[in-house]
């Protein structure tokens, strides 16, 4: 089971902690960082020549998107900002092609950022694509920006949007590097190694989990609301529904 994601259903998380309850995550991803997505692109909603975005901090937007071409075969596009040793900014990016009979199947997309190296690796289903290598420059932090989930931010202009269409499964994010075989070690064993059911399926990681704290969120898009998903970090810093012109949250 997993929840589409479109234009008329936008999930962000808020960079700052609310009201002391939960944690600041805004810095999850300044260093070294693992962000892991399970998604089905729904490409027949998309144009040719666009691009979609899967994840994003916003400002520049960085992330993971789409891109659809004029021939109509999608490209999993990877990218980040960076500032270049003259101080200008720069957009990197990698992307991989994906052949039009798996454009239905659900598609596994990490990135893994080791900063001290300045590089971060990108997979796509435990295969790897490519890397975007920053030696001798800095990306972009993204502190106090928000986390978007099926658009690169809506803090813009329409047309600087780029929302898209996905059915999402899975997702976490990790304030460090882990390998892939780390990663698809949890993918296919949170439930029964990581985490315990708290009520109704809803749940939350296990104590003694070694990663635990390194967590911005972990969620599993088949359990939530209306208004928001369950984390399973259970730190506060769920997923919750984009609502035009609410400044609250």
């Amino acid at each position: 089971m997993s929840l589409r994601i479109n234009k008329d259903n936008i999930f962000c998380i808020l960079p700052e902690d609310r009201y002391s309850v939960s944690k600041k995550i805004d810095g999850h991803m300044t260093e070294d960082f693992t962000l892991y997505v399970n998604i089905k692109l729904n490409h027949k909603e998309f144009a040719n020549d666009k691009e979609y975005y899967i994840f994003a901090r916003n400002g520049m937007h960085s992330g993971l998107s789409v891109y659809k071409d004029k021939d109509g075969f999608l490209h999993i596009v990877y990218s980040w900002w960076i500032i270049n040793e003259n101080g200008e900014n720069q957009y990197k990016s990698v992307s991989q092609k994906i052949e039009k009979e798996n454009n239905d199947d659900f598609h596994e997309i990490v990135m893994i950022c080791d900063d001290t190296q300045k590089q971060i690796y990108c997979y796509l289903n435990s295969k790897s694509v490519a890397t975007i290598s920053y030696k001798n420059c800095e990306r972009h932090k993204y502190e106090n920006t928000f986390y978007w989930f099926g658009c690169g931010s809506m803090m813009c202009p329409e047309e600087h949007r780029h929302i898209g269409d996905f059915d999402y499964q899975l997702s976490f994010l990790l304030n460090k590097k882990i390998q892939i075989s780390k990663i698809n070690h949890i993918v296919e064993n949170y439930q029964r190694l990581y985490t315990i059911e708290m009520f109704d399926g809803l749940r939350k990681l296990k104590d003694n989990f070694d990663l635990k704290d390194n967590f911005a969120f972990f969620c599993d898009f088949k359990n939530y609301t209306k208004y928001k998903l369950w984390d399973m970090t259970f730190s506060g810093n769920y997923p919750q529904i984009y609502i035009e012109d609410n400044i609250y949250f």
